[in-house]
């Protein structure tokens, strides 16, 4: 099991969903943000992450997408405000797509800490917005 799997099933506890493009999805933006270093808005869903989950699940590019969208609103719905202050570091009231969860997740896999502290407080330099931050 993947650490991305790890997560997830951290989040929804036992189902019986089928995660893995979503864990796919996690892991490839994490590759993309922090090993390529692309920023975050120039990462595109159509573009770069279905496709590839695709190929990796030998499914379509419409049913991965369908897959990731379910799987990112049932976590979003699983979490308690604990869960969010811990994979998200505080508390929103909505997210605007799955999209938000897959970087929410890749960023708590690669550091181990939540999205907004890592942008308060960056370990290292790295690339938000096409913006370095330091």
């Amino acid at each position: 099991m993947t650490k991305e799997t790890i997560l997830i099933r951290s989040i929804l506890g036992p189902t019986r969903r089928d995660i893995f493009p979503m864990a796919c999805a996690v892991e490839i933006v994490k590759k993309l943000l922090f090993y390529r270093k692309i920023p975050l808005d120039d990462i595109r869903m159509t573009k770069d992450i279905y496709p590839a989950v695709a190929q990796q699940t030998k499914k379509s590019c419409q049913a991965v997408a369908r897959q990731i969208e379910r799987t990112g609103n049932l976590c979003w719905e699983s979490m308690d405000e604990g869960q969010k202050m811990q994979y998200i570091g505080k508390t929103i009231k909505d997210i605007q797509g799955p999209r938000d969860m897959i970087f929410y997740l890749a960023f708590y896999s690669y550091f181990h800490k939540p999205y907004y502290e890592i942008l308060e407080n960056p370990p290292w330099s790295f690339c938000v917005n096409k913006v370095y931050i330091v």
